[in-house]
Order: structure tokens, then sequence, then C-alpha cells
């Protein structure tokens, strides 16, 4: 068993990048005692859509996904969420952020933090990673990065391999119906752990990661 004083933070830019990204190493840490705390920047208000059409169907779209997120934050065995209520496709005019991820450093000792990897192809992915960059180097944390994908596939150098919790995963993923409505997540993204599991032998499903140091992590653009 991994000391439960272990704690890893995973930060994601809305509800259900945590899962699709990586839930489950999440759900793997987690039962080995690990403390995660899953931190989102928004609340998701414009991803469905027509939501963006009108104040009132974003908020309700945002109570939605919140509520969707802490479901599928239990099933993975995260033990809090945070939200930073920032505004969902914004966040790279919203830098105050880096302060409040700042801030979490401060109040726990993370030695692993998840992060959308630089160059995901959605920009609030790559502002919260700009975000991340910018809080580590105004502080001494000492921990490792682990960057993970959602929809771009990045060039990975850590593949975990999730066999034992891809059913968590996959009713994680389910958890999430307002997305599913929309979209086939479910089979997109368990498809991509199929794929990335041709890379780590004989595991059928894994997920992959980008992990580097602070150092290293400040000359990624």
């Amino acid at each position: 068993m991994a000391d439960r004083r272990q704690e890893v933070l995973v930060l994601a830019p809305h509800p259900d990048d945590e899962t699709f990204g990586c839930g489950g190493t999440i759900r793997m840490l987690a039962d080995r005692g690990v403390a995660v705390d899953v931190v989102y920047l928004t609340r998701g208000e414009l991803g469905v859509e027509g939501y963006a059409h009108s104040a009132n169907a974003a908020n309700e779209m945002a109570e939605r996904r919140t509520s969707e997120a802490h479901a599928a934050c239990a099933v993975l065995g995260v033990r809090e969420i945070i939200f930073f209520d920032g505004h969902d496709t914004r966040l790279n005019d919203e830098p105050q952020h880096v302060a409040a991820i700042r801030g979490l450093f401060e109040q726990r000792t993370y030695q692993r933090v998840f992060c959308p990897w630089p160059h995901d192809s959605h920009g609030d992915h790559r502002a919260t990673f700009r975000m991340l960059r910018d809080a580590v180097q105004q502080s001494r944390l000492t921990a490792t990065f682990w960057l993970y994908e959602v929809w771009k596939p990045l060039p990975a150098n850590t593949f975990v391999p999730i066999d034992i919790t891809i059913e968590a995963k996959r009713k994680a993923i389910d958890k999430y119906e307002s997305q599913l409505s929309q979209l086939n997540y479910r089979e997109g993204f368990l498809g991509l752990s199929a794929y990335r599991s041709l890379f780590c032998p004989p595991s059928k499903f894994v997920e992959a990661f980008w992990v580097c140091d602070a150092g290293e992590m400040a000359g990624l653009v």
C-alpha cells in the first residue's frame, strides 16, 4: 500500500477532462491509499450546443455538470473537489487562476500534479497548462508533473496500464450524461486507452502521459 499521506492534484479545465484523460490512473491511486484532489477551473457551462445563448441556460448547464463531476469523482475515489469558477472557453483571459493554483501548493504537499499537456487541441486546456507552469515558477513546489491527453495525443514517455480500473473509468464516463448526449465520448476515450495499450503489452487498456519535473516543464511551450 502507498503511504496514505501521499497527495496528488489533478487540474481539469472542465468537468470530464479528469476522467477522459486520467480516470483509470486516478482510481488506481485512490485504491492504493493516495489522496487525490481534483480542481476544475470551469464548470463547463458551454459544453452543450445552445447553452451559450442564454445566461440562465448556461447556469443550468453549469449546475448539471457540477453534479456530474461529483458523481464521476465519487466513482474514481477522489478525496476533495474544488471549483475555481473560471469561464468556459475564456481561461486564456483569466490569469487570476495562477494565484489560486499557487495557493493550493501552499495548503497541501502534492507529490504529483496532473494537467493537460501544452499542445492539446482546446484553448482552455493549453491555458490550464500555462497557468500551472507559472504557478510552479512562483512557488517552491517539488513534484513530478504528469501531463495528460484529451483532444490530441501527446508524445508520451510514460504508460500506465489501467486494466484493473477500466470499469471504473467507464462508469465515471457514464456519469457525464450531458456530454454523452451529444458525442460518443465513452467509446472514443475507451478506444484511446485501447490504442495506447499497443505501446504497453500485454495490457489491454493504458493511459499515456508526459512526465517531467519543474525544470523540464518550464521549457515546454
